[in-house]
Order: structure tokens, then sequence, then C-alpha cells
């Protein structure tokens, strides 16, 4: 069983500057940063800023969105959005409709009607919705028909009056035992808002870890068109070691839950993958700790900082010197002394929302948000991001190492069935070469096909513990199919693969005899001509050629072969290791080819 213990401090008064990191005293049980943040500045009564944002300037400007950016914009974040990129961001989301638990009527909606930020939005053809926010008093409220009608009423109206798009539920912390209402709940709040509105969108804030496994999917994703992931929040402010807030992977083995895993999960409870959104955090958190390695234990409480407060004070803690990378989950995170005492401060940066963002492409999620938006003020890099991966100018890597969920370090997990599509960087083929490979046997499985879903053809299923053989494709995509069952699970899998393979439009030869040997190879290679491949070449006017290429489409060799040859040797010491193309032609086109492997 899994212990989760919180660190408690007492007492503790904290004040805020608006322009100063986001800091919470911790005396209750956890609580997710969106709730952290409502209750901070609702009890500090703190409304819009008008402190001028830093300008900057736009970003991919020309680039035209292809997946989901959905950002939170929160009321405390004031002229901020005067830097907001639009053309990269598809939703904003105001945050927010505070609920009354004994009503459904608001305690207050902020500045929702007045807010220059959602004018801003819908000129830039932006999308916005209405954030309702409950986050006590469950019982009060899921046991009052009147109170769950007003709250239904209040919500399109005020909806109406902005012209706005949809509507948002962050319902957390909600018991198992008003689940089913819950539920209930949505589902009749999108019926009647999709009677006034068959266009308008309903959405859900859904936890990273569904503790209480309340959401009903099968039931909600017939009415629910945006089920938002807060992706963050696996390690809180009361955390009893420092780690990642969004960790791709576990750190350890005694925490095992990270957005890898929270990805599968969703998946297999049905969320439709167009509709999967993850969240991504805008901010980092720092704990004292007992050392500067990680993992470590925390000796107090944690503080919540924004990304421009840790880019702002870069020229402190917060240098390269300072920065480590934490492999088992894809971390950055800065350590350091101040006092004698350390310090831990985890926080996404672009490497680490790179590794993220190429697992919304692989597995082919609806997109990716944040909390929140503006908290970046003042710096592009990450606007850029969400153009080099999610618009039509978006750079797709030429080679990478793809894991299984529990990526290098970890096995997969139970329950587990989803899709990796790989596509080409520049339209050729792909090559895919196993590194390693563990599966149980007869039970967990992948599927490999030679294009850009499983409707494509089948290379080959594998399971067990033979290492498959290297893979090349005849088309510009790759696409593998995994699935675990609740038994037994293993290592995984590791794999290379590289795009820049040379494409070649013409058929081959139907003979499948191998013209290589050995294969794999060390110092050289000898070319055996076949039998029908042979009696071609002779009848096809004397000389034909033999080509050699890299996966990256470098022609390594070309050599004239003159008509009536059956052998041909060849060095091949002075190539790297890896996967090559051998391709045979004459005058009328291509009669073969063939992948071979030098190995050492």
């Amino acid at each position: 069983m899994l212990h989760i213990v919180f660190v408690m401090r007492r007492n503790l008064v904290l004040f805020l500057v608006l322009s100063s990191p986001l800091i919470f005293a911790q005396d209750t049980p956890f609580r997710s940063i969106h709730v952290e943040e409502s209750e901070y500045y609702r009890d500090h009564r703190v409304e819009a800023c008008s402190i001028q944002p830093k300008r900057v300037s736009n970003t991919a400007s020309g680039c035209t969105l292809k997946k989901i950016v959905f950002g939170y914009h929160t009321y405390w974040t004031g002229n901020a959005y005067l830097n907001y990129q639009w053309n990269l961001l598809s939703d904003l989301c105001y945050f927010s409709y505070e609920v009354d638990p004994a009503t459904g009527m608001p305690v207050t909606i902020h500045e929702w009607l007045t807010d220059p930020a959602v004018d801003s939005a819908q000129a830039n053809g932006v999308r916005t919705h209405l954030c309702a926010t409950l986050f006590s008093g469950h019982g009060t409220f899921f046991s009052n028909p009147v109170s769950k009608q007003n709250l239904i009423d209040s919500l399109i109206s005020l909806v109406q009056l902005r012209n706005g798009d949809g509507i948002n539920l962050d319902f957390e912390a909600v018991p198992a035992a008003y689940g089913e209402e819950m539920v209930d709940f949505t589902i009749d709040l999108a019926q009647q808002y999709h009677s006034l509105n068959p266009d308008g969108i309903v959405s859900m804030a859904l936890p990273s870890v569904d503790w209480s496994g309340i959401f009903n999917i099968d039931l909600l994703k017939e009415h629910i068109g945006i089920f938002f992931i807060m992706g963050y929040d696996y390690y809180w402010n009361g955390s009893a070691q420092a780690g990642p807030v969004a960790p791709l992977y576990s750190m350890t083995g005694i925490f095992n839950y990270n957005l890898s895993r929270t990805i599968s999960y969703y998946l297999f409870e049905g969320v439709p993958l167009e509709k999967l959104i993850l969240g991504m955090p805008y901010y980092g958190r720092q704990w004292p700790t007992e050392s500067g390695s990680s993992p470590s234990n925390t000796t107090g409480n944690g503080t919540a900082y924004r990304y421009r407060t840790i880019k702002n004070s870069s020229g402190t803690n917060y240098t390269p010197e300072n920065r480590q990378w934490e492999q088992h989950s894809f971390s950055t995170y800065y350590a350091f002394q101040e006092n004698s005492n350390w310090y831990q401060c985890f926080l996404c940066e672009t490497a680490d929302l790179e590794y993220r963002y190429n697992i919304v492409n692989q597995r082919e999620l609806g997109g990716i948000g944040m909390w929140a938006l503006g908290y970046d003020d003042g710096y592009t890099e990450l606007w850029q991001l969400i153009a080099d991966h999610f618009t039509d100018c978006a750079i797709l890597p030429c080679t990478d190492t793809i894991y299984d969920s529990g990526g290098p370090y970890w096995n997969y997990y139970n329950h587990e069935d989803y899709s990796v599509t790989l596509h080409s960087c520049d339209n050729t083929q792909i090559a895919i070469s196993f590194k390693s490979f563990s599966l149980e046997s007869g039970f967990d499985s992948l599927w490999v096909y030679d294009g850009a879903d499983t409707n494509a053809q089948k290379i080959g299923a594998f399971s067990g513990n033979d290492l498959p053989s290297s893979i090349i494709t005849t088309g510009s995509d790759l696409t593998l199919l995994f699935r675990s069952d609740a038994g037994q699970t293993m290592p995984g899998w590791m794999a290379v693969y590289e795009s820049g393979y040379v494409f070649i439009e013409d058929e081959p030869s139907p003979s499948n005899a191998s013209m290589v040997f050995p294969n794999p190879a060390q110092s050289r290679i000898t070319i055996s001509f076949p039998a029908d491949v042979f009696s071609e070449l002779s009848t096809s006017g004397g000389r034909f050629c033999l080509d050699i290429y890299t996966v990256n489409g470098q022609k390594m060799e070309e050599i004239q072969i003159p008509g009536g040859t059956r052998y041909q040797e060849i060095d091949v010491t002075g190539f790297h290791e890896g996967i090559y193309l051998l391709v045979l032609h004459g005058e009328s086109g291509i009669v073969k080819r063939e992948k071979f492997v030098i190995a050492r």
C-alpha cells in the first residue's frame, strides 16, 4: 500500500507582493495549485494587477495551430495578456466563477464580464470559456437540486452575455461518495447548454491521478468536448520529498506516478485522443532539502514560483552551474545552498517540455494547455516551443529514442492500450532499431505497422524477450501499438528511429532472396545477385549500378557492376555502425533493394 506523508507547518504568516513569487502556508492536506492560488488571492483580496508587462515581440506570427492549446487565464494575472501570442492559443479559460455550494450562485465571477483579456481573445479568434470552481462543500451542493440548477442557469447566462464559447468545470477533491452525483450534474449541464448552443464546449479539469476513481469517462465522453488533464502537482508544497512538478517518468520506484502513466490511464478509461489535453505547469516548486542531490527529503514546506520569477532571478541561485538533470523523470532542477542550507527547485524548462510535447504528438493527443497564461510573461521560449511542435511550422525530429510508458528505468504498466505514431521529418522512409526488449511473453505485446495508423500493413508482432530485427518502412510513417494485461509487468522496450532514409518510389523485383552476406556485417559484405535478378540484369543492356545509402539519405557508395557479374565484395570498414540501404538498379529502373546492418 502506498503511504503519502504530508509535511505540515502551522502559524506561518506570509504576505505577497504582486510581482513576487507565489507563496502559500501549508496547514491542510493536499491542494492543487489551482486551489492554493485561488484561496490565496481570495484571502488577500487581490484582483487584477495594473502593472504593465514586459513587452516582447511575437514568436512565429505566421504559424497556424494544428492542435488545441488551452490556457487558464487567472483574474490576478492582470495585463500580462498583452503579451499572449494569440495565433499560438486556441482557447482561453477565464478563472473563475467561484461557486457558493449552498446556492449554486457565484461567490464572485471576478471580472469575467469586463476583463479585456477576454475581448482580446475573441478579437483574435481565440475561443473563450468561463471556469466554475468548487473546491469544498460538495455534499451541500450535490444534495440540493435547486443549487445545481442555479449553477447551470447562471453559467449559461454568463457565457451568453459574454459571447463565450464554453464552460469549464474545475471541481476538485470531490469525495467518492459524490462521484455519481458529480457525473450526473456534468451531463445535465452539458445537455442543457447544448440544447441552447449546439456548438458550445463543456470541458473538465481532471487530476493527474484520479485517487477516488469518480470520473466515469464512458458516460462523460459523449458530452465533454475537452478533458484538461492537470499534468502537475505530482510533487506539491507539502511533499516529504522534493521532486518534479510534472515528471514524464517516475523519479523513484516508491512514488510511481507520472505523466506517461497518467496519459495511459485516461486513454484506457476511454478519453478520446482528440479530446485529451495535457496541461503543463508554467511554474516551479522549491523546497528546503537535506542535500543537493536528488531524490532528497524535504526539511520544510515548499514554495511555488512562476516561470518568469525564476528566469528573472537567473543571476542568483538559478544559474547553469546549479542546474541539474534528474534522469529518471526527465526533469530539470536547481540545487543550491543559502546559509549552509540546501534547496532544490524543480522547473519545466524548454528541454523538459520538448520531451513531453513529443509524447503528445507521438500519441496523437488533442493538444496541450498551461497553468497559467502569463506566468512566463516577458519570455518567449515557451511560445516558440508551441510553434515548433503544434503548428504548420512544426519541426519534426529526424531521429529520437522512444520508450514504453515506464521510460528507460522502470517497468511499463498494467491495462495499457495505446499507439505511438512516428512521422518522417522530410517525407522519407523511417528506420527503427530496438536496443532492448522485454515483455511478459504471450500476454503483453507490441505491434508495428507500416503507416500512420493501425489500419496500415502490419510489419510484425512481438512479445517475450527476443530483440526484434531492425525495421524500415516503405513510406514516411510508422505506428507502434502496445497492449498489456492486468498481470506481470516487465522492463519494456527502447528503440531508436531515424528518418531521412532514402525514399524510393519504384517497385522492386518480387525476388525475396537475400543479396547481402553477412548481415549484420563488420568489415566486409558480399553481394550475391539472385538468379532472377542476374537474369534480368544480364538482358538489360550490360552494366548496372549498386548504390548504398545511410538512413539519412547520404550516398556512401556508387559501384558500376559489369553485366554477367554474380558476386561483388565491398569493404565497409569506413562505415559507422547502423542501418544501411542497398539499391540495385539498371537502365529500366530499380530491380531490388535490401537493408543491412553494420554492428561491431
